[in-house]
């Protein structure tokens, strides 16, 4: 039998989270999609960077199937948070560079501990000439800078491809902290100066990135090519989540709570609708994440916190089916996504939608949901009280979405191998003098 063409997949990332989201599905799905038959005639190697080796290795039994499995969504929880009110104040002081290097010591201490001989065997030093080196995770947190990585690798004959969900921290820097813009952009520029091909998720992230391409002054033509995303969860019963008698018809809205989501749109409405609607709810599902500190303090001191409004953190892929089988609609009030998932996985399930026209959730909506402004909450209420008193009205709209057919993962994974075959028709870097 032929070898399959090698191609590199760095997991460091993902298996250091104890939770999911979307990037995190995204990277389970399609490796696990490219080990299988759609992934025919490559090689998938996932390898991990633990500080110990200094370099790559391959996954360890346990890490194989941790990889397999998509663990719930996550929770923002810290070990500063058990301290109260003077929380902020402590992860403050976590957070400076002194006291990371205090913790990477330890960590790096308590991992040469552990390795053994057979875990040195796993290492891999440099890939072999002519395979591919696969980018498919937020390479921006993992531990080999990519200005660094990516040279090394050409060098040694290596071809480098990239997946590219969005270029958010470039085009919407308020939306971030400095340390996320600063992480993103380096990392981004490295593959700007060197990687081969871009894989995108949607057109509009593909236009984005030549844009920002064209901004930082790149004058090759970059290789770029659009990929569809699968929506199809992953097999399993839905699972009823627990929710108070006083919930009744619910809006859900899924996403880490981070201003770009928006998620104040959708509280806003809620508020503004709840007192005409007594059976009407909203539920919040996803992570805590940065900047939102005031949105978070205002939904646990809302007077509905509890009963008709809710937000649910480490909800699994059973729970999350059930809450779309069971919404009366989902939102999605983003100022801008790279694709928008979340749009796609509550059509999958039949749940009748509302997005914004932020970034590509018209292109995840494929002509099934409503869109408007995300910046207006006049039109939001006027057409979730549609849904609420016409029943013909919302009828239409579960319609369409039952007739959505998801993209599948497999179908992402195929397209996705045949981007990275055409490496194996073309010389290695070092071979072919580029």
């Amino acid at each position: 039998m032929t070898p399959g063409l090698p191609v590199i997949v760095e997991v460091t990332n993902t298996l250091a989270l104890p939770y999911t989201t979307g990037y995190q599905r995204l990277v389970r799905s399609l490796v696990a999609g490219l080990q299988g038959p759609a992934g025919d005639g490559l090689d998938v190697v996932p390898v991990v960077w633990p500080t110990e080796l200094g370099g790559y290795r391959r996954l360890l039994p346990d890490e194989e199937r941790r990889l397999a499995a998509h663990p719930p969504g996550g929770r923002a929880t810290r070990r500063a948070d058990a301290f109260g009110p003077l929380s902020p104040i402590v992860r403050g002081v976590a957070d400076l560079g002194l006291a990371r290097r205090a913790r990477a010591g330890a960590d790096l201490r308590r991992r040469r501990r552990a390795l053994t001989p057979d875990v040195r065997a796993l290492s891999i030093d440099i890939p072999p000439l002519g395979s591919v080196f696969l980018d498919l995770e937020p390479g921006w947190h993992d531990p080999e800078p990519r200005d660094v990585l990516l040279p090394r690798l050409r060098a040694s004959g290596v071809h480098t491809a990239v997946l590219v969900a969005d270029v958010m921290p470039e085009l919407f820097p308020e939306w971030f902290d400095p340390s996320q813009r600063r992480l993103f952009g380096r990392w981004l520029r490295a593959h700007l100066a060197t990687t081969d091909l871009f894989v995108c998720i949607s057109a509009c992230t593909e236009r984005d990135l030549q844009r920002v391409a064209r901004d930082n002054g790149v004058t090759r033509g970059l290789r770029t090519s659009v990929i569809p995303l699968g929506a199809d969860f992953p097999v399993v019963e839905p699972a009823p989540v627990a929710l108070p008698p006083s919930l009744g018809r619910f809006l859900l809205v899924v996403g880490t709570l981070e201003p770009r989501k928006n998620q104040r749109l959708a509280v806003e409405v809620f508020d503004r609708l709840a007192p005409r609607h007594p059976d009407l709810g909203l539920v919040l599902v996803g992570k805590e994440g940065w900047l939102v500190g005031d949105l978070v303090a205002g939904l646990r001191s809302h007077p509905e916190w509890g009963r008709r409004l809710l937000w649910l953190e480490g909800v699994d892929d059973a729970g999350l089916a059930w809450l779309y089988q069971h919404a009366f609609l989902t939102l999605a009030p983003s100022r801008y996504e790279g694709l928008g998932v979340p749009v796609m996985e509550a059509l999958h399930h039949g749940c009748p939608t509302i997005a914004s026209t932020g970034g590509a959730l018209v292109e995840a909506g494929d002509g099934r949901v409503e869109t408007l402004d995300p910046d207006d909450p006049d039109a939001l209420e006027v057409l979730v009280e549609r849904h609420l008193l016409d029943a013909t009205f919302h009828e239409a709209a579960t319609a369409r979405a039952a007739g959505y057919r998801a993209p599948s993962w497999d179908d992402s994974a195929r397209r996705l191998a045949e981007l990275l075959l055409g490496f194996g028709e073309v010389p290695p870097p070092l071979v072919g003098g580029r």
